[in-house]
């Protein structure tokens, strides 16, 4: 943390805490994302602030007695410091990039809050400059993103047409369609599977195409949360990308990416399904340089012999 970032939190705690006289230092903490015991250290600061002069009378009082013997904080004589701060137009602008994502893939009650509090932001800062601002996520085609949002609202059930590249394959499953999901700017489709009746994940710019069954979803409860398809716990691969391979690192979301050279890119990706790597490392060939863990290859190299072996007997 630097001053400057203190200095920003404490022109929002004085309005905050003559908002709420007598709050709990632990709620202070948690409101602001910090610790109780940064936050003493912020109320040692402002008990040192107020108007020039610096005079008893000109400086913010706290109850420091009340702090350290109930853990509650009382403050006044801060009555220049009522408003809290404006949005500059910088954070603005990410606040109204944010809605704008969360209102093209939300559905129900959601999407319309976001609009209402973007369309809010924009009278209150209207200089955010939003139109200068770009947003793309990887969120499929707008029939297929509809359809998919209809479909959860309505509670319908769905057919999906799906190429699902850890397979190499193009699938038809039947789904209730439950919630969409982003993750590092790509959208997910919780769903339930009829076939083989279980929770699946869809990314949904995989959907080539969505259509009515015509049947209502079926009640399936809430789809389970714990997922750690690209959770920080989800095993990750290192691959040396020559040139000719390096595009994977727009098409697939990546942990980091490092050049080593005029040619050669250092990226990591988390592998939430052995089998996309192995495809991935056969798809790519003499592109990967090197692997890391050197075993993740094993089921590659042992497929492309396979393969070769098959070729030579014809």
């Amino acid at each position: 943390m630097t001053s400057y970032d203190q200095v920003r939190r404490l022109l929002a705690e004085v309005p905050y805490l003559r908002a709420h006289p007598g709050v709990k230092v632990s709620e202070v903490a948690t409101t602001f994302g910090i610790t109780s015991r940064q936050v003493l250290k912020d109320l040692n600061v402002l008990w040192m602030c107020g108007l020039p002069g610096r005079l008893p009378g000109d400086l913010i009082d706290i109850d420091m007695d009340a702090v350290e013997g109930e853990g509650v904080i009382r403050l006044s004589n801060a009555d220049y410091l009522s408003r809290p701060m404006r949005f500059t137009a910088d954070e603005a602008t990410s606040l109204v990039m944010a809605l704008t994502a969360i209102q093209e893939l939300a559905t129900g009650e959601l999407a319309g809050a976001a609009a209402r509090a973007a369309e809010k932001l924009r009278r209150v800062v209207p200089q955010t400059g939003d139109e200068r601002v770009a947003i793309q996520l990887a969120s499929g085609g707008s029939v297929v993103r509809d359809t998919v949002r209809r479909a959860i609202e309505s509670k319908k059930r769905l057919r999906l047409e799906y190429d699902n590249a850890s397979r190499g394959e193009t699938t038809h499953p039947v789904v209730d369609p439950a919630v969409i999901e982003v993750r590092e700017g790509i959208a997910y489709l919780h769903a339930w599977s009829t076939t083989p009746g279980a929770w699946r994940i869809f990314r949904v710019e995989r959907i080539a195409a969505a259509e009515f069954t015509g049947g209502h979803a079926e009640d399936h409860g809430d789809p389970p949360r714990d997922h750690d398809w690209l959770d920080e716990g989800t095993p990750q691969v290192t691959l040396d990308l020559a040139p000719q391979a390096q595009w994977v690192v727009e098409y697939y979301p990546t942990v980091n990416t490092r050049s080593l050279s005029h040619h050669v890119l250092r990226a990591t990706f988390r592998v939430g399904y052995p089998d996309w790597i192995t495809t991935l490392l056969l798809r790519l060939g003499p592109g990967v340089l090197r692997v890391d863990p050197p075993g993740v290859s094993g089921e590659a190299r042992r497929r492309a012999t396979q393969a070769l072996e098959l070729y030579g007997s014809l």
